[in-house]
């Protein structure tokens, strides 16, 4: 029994048609599994390392704290200018993730990055909680809201881009990917620090 279900389990894998798409979504979900498995381990070195080494990081977590209190107070010329910087620095880190969904290596150099933004998530949480105590959690989340909501389908598109086979330069949905660039950068200059004035 157990033979036979190892050879059903292979046609399904290999053959065309249905078992084709059962293959392929099969394999998708093996690989996000590896995404979640390391953006978790990514969280969890961070914020240990926040933990551990907080002293090293005093002066940082103040000037990063001194930064979200100067972005709530811009004039408008500033703030536009604060959105073309954003703009300019996401607009790179989405191309550099675009160009290595293009090579051999797209899974495990996305894991690396997942891991990445795990890490970084985790440090920054642990430093703001430590600074702000209780109100470590809804600062840190007004950090990351809404602009989250712009960044999260996108890196979630360069994923699931990045298992497909016979990766091709699709215009329309890099031109996705740009809007929403731009949406998560406009949320950071504008929106973001009206989120942050109920927390700060």
């Amino acid at each position: 029994m157990a033979s036979l279900f190892r050879t059903l389990r292979f046609r399904l894998r290999r053959g065309p048609g249905p078992g084709g798409m059962y293959a392929s979504l099969e394999r998708n979900l093996r690989a996000e599994d590896r995404y979640l498995f390391c953006f978790f381990i990514g969280l969890i070195a961070g914020t240990v390392m926040a933990n551990f080494w907080y002293p090293s990081f005093v002066e940082e977590a103040g000037y990063y704290l001194g930064l979200l209190d100067r972005n709530m107070n811009l004039d408008k010329g500033e703030r536009v200018q604060l959105f073309y910087q954003v703009l300019r620095q996401r607009g790179i880190e989405v191309w550099i993730a675009w160009l290595i969904g293009l090579t051999a290596y797209a899974v495990p150099l996305y894991c690396l990055l997942t891991a990445g933004i795990g890490f970084s998530m985790g440090f920054v949480l642990s430093v703001i909680t430590v600074q702000k105590g209780l109100m470590g959690l809804p600062v840190f989340l007004m950090t990351v809201m809404p602009q989250g909501l712009c960044y999260l389908p996108l890196w979630s598109i360069l994923l699931l881009w990045g298992l497909q086979n016979g990766r091709r330069f699709r215009i329309p949905a890099f031109l996705l990917l740009l809007f929403l660039t731009a949406l998560g950068s406009a949320c950071e200059a504008w929106i973001n620090p009206f989120f942050l004035k109920m927390v700060l």
